[in-house]
């Protein structure tokens, strides 16, 4: 709409109006969420009384323009009328919302957001955490009541993976753990989420330029989530392939993030006498040795993206021989 034609609009009937800005959102679908960039803070003081130690809240990173919230973003700026079509459709799939505040242009606004859904990837400059593990950390959003007088907590977060990571990589966990990067973040993350027993609390690493292929082993790929204009795919992090027999590696990017996850576990099996219920587990037939070893980035999810993938090897590999593919089952 041009500008020289924008200034009669308030004087169109309600009805149209309305109609106008229904028409402007983004459609969502049911499965459909996306993937925001983030900042967190330190826990802020409301009417003198200091949020929880163990309390971050969340904004959108600064000059962000990559979240998928910003996708209906002119709609929260543009008048009191279109937030209120926002807010009037915010309820989907029986999942509630919340709201993410945003800088820009001088002045602050609120996006839409899932935050038992939507995938929040932090971009700090800062780095910092509690200072504390007596109680699982959370990272808070308001809620969409009046005000945002209300908060409540995400539960996927994510990490963009850098090679970087696998560089220099301190000995001793407790040594990675004070680092003020986006690695000692991740591994103190982890381990409040070891001592804390958060279940509610998901992982993820997001490898942006790293080539994949779906695992035949394992259920195919979920809905892609998405942030503003790129697609990505919950994938396995590596799986040894039925027609070569080997782990396809590919462009060695996952190779370097399992790697690093490796390097991960490796490092975090001094943590695990630090739980509060820790009693050894032996092997009940060698009375030696732990029956499972523990792992500190159990459960870490990995998204790709979605235009990365490539197609499976199909032929036989140097090792196998011709009726080799009976039974693979393709």
């Amino acid at each position: 709409m041009a500008a020289s034609s924008f200034n009669p609009f308030p004087r169109l009937p309600t009805e149209l109006r309305l109609q106008i800005w229904i028409g402007a959102c983004v459609s969502h679908q049911p499965g459909d969420y996306g993937i925001h960039y983030i900042d967190v803070c330190e826990p802020r003081f409301t009417e003198g009384i200091p949020s929880p130690s163990c309390t971050l809240t969340a904004r959108l990173a600064d000059g962000d323009k990559s979240s998928a919230c910003l996708r209906n973003g002119g709609l929260w700026t543009a008048c009191k009328e279109s937030r209120d079509v926002m807010l009037q459709y915010s309820s989907v799939d029986g999942h509630h919302c919340a709201r993410i505040s945003i800088r820009g242009n001088g002045k602050d606004w609120d996006a839409r957001v899932y935050p038992t859904q939507d995938i929040f990837c932090i971009k700090s400059k800062t780095w910092n955490t509690p200072d504390t593990h007596a109680e699982g950390w959370q990272i808070q959003i308001p809620d969409l009541s009046p005000g945002g007088l209300r908060t409540t907590s995400i539960q996927n977060i994510a990490f963009e993976f850098d090679e970087s990571w696998n560089k220099d990589l301190p000995k001793c966990y407790y040594d990675l753990m004070s680092e003020t990067s986006a690695r000692g973040f991740l591994s103190r993350l982890l381990y409040n989420r070891f001592l804390n027993d958060l279940t509610t609390l998901e992982i993820w690493i997001i490898v942006k330029n790293g080539q994949w292929t779906i695992d035949p082993y394992r259920p195919r790929p979920t809905k892609p989530l998405h942030d503003y204009d790129t697609d990505y795919i919950p994938v396995s992090e590596y799986f040894s392939c039925r027609h070569c027999l080997r782990t396809h590696d590919f462009d060695g990017v996952f190779q370097s993030v399992r790697s690093f996850t490796n390097s991960l576990d490796d490092l975090g099996m001094a943590c695990e006498k630090d739980h509060r219920n820790y009693t050894p587990t032996y092997d009940d037939v060698g009375g030696w040795g732990f029956e499972e070893q523990f792992c500190i980035s159990s459960d870490v999810g990995f998204l790709a993206h979605r235009d990365m993938q490539i197609d499976l090897c199909t032929g036989r590999g140097p090792d196998e021989k011709e009726d080799d593919d009976s039974d693979l089952g393709f």
